[in-house]
């Protein structure tokens, strides 16, 4: 349980700090051109981006808001992405950054998954709600009979 709520607070600590371990540790060891830099100037914002959408998916769901805690799918997800992340600021080998992207898809794909089939859950289960109400019988109060409601207005002219 608390490895669940710790990882639904490092989601909000990693939105900074992985970028900046990216930028600072790949910095410091390129060797060669400057353009694998301007490379890394573009993945970092890129990173932080998906770091944000990622979450807001995951934030997005009602039992992570209210537990304040993420899945266990969440919390296994979510560490192999960043693990892979720190690893690529850490070495320049061109099978870690796909690894990257592939664990930055599938932490998306998992978020947008995991948000339809909550949301799906609760929407069915409020539209049983209703249908059992309807099937028991359920009668509005401010009818009388069964017939639809009448409405009379009776005008009067005060000329004559």
């Amino acid at each position: 349980m608390w490895l669940r709520r710790a990882f639904y607070y490092a989601q909000y600590w990693a939105i900074p700090a992985l970028p900046l371990w990216l930028l600072v540790a790949r910095g410091m060891t390129i060797d060669g051109s400057g353009w694998a830099f301007v490379v890394l100037l573009f993945a970092a914002p890129v990173l932080a981006l998906s770091l944000i959408v990622v979450m807001g998916l995951t934030m997005a769901r009602k039992s992570v808001r209210r537990a304040r805690m993420v899945s266990w799918p969440d919390v296994g997800i979510l560490t192999a992405w960043y693990t892979v992340v720190v690893v690529a600021g850490m070495y320049s080998n061109p099978l870690v950054a796909v690894l990257a992207v592939v664990a930055t898809l599938v932490a998306f794909w998992s978020a947008v998954w995991q948000l339809f089939f909550e949301t799906r859950r609760r929407v069915n289960a409020t539209f049983a709600g209703f249908s059992a109400a309807m099937d028991n019988g359920y009668r509005d109060p401010n009818r009388v009979g069964g017939g639809p409601r009448v409405i009379r207005v009776d005008s009067y002219s005060h000329d004559a």
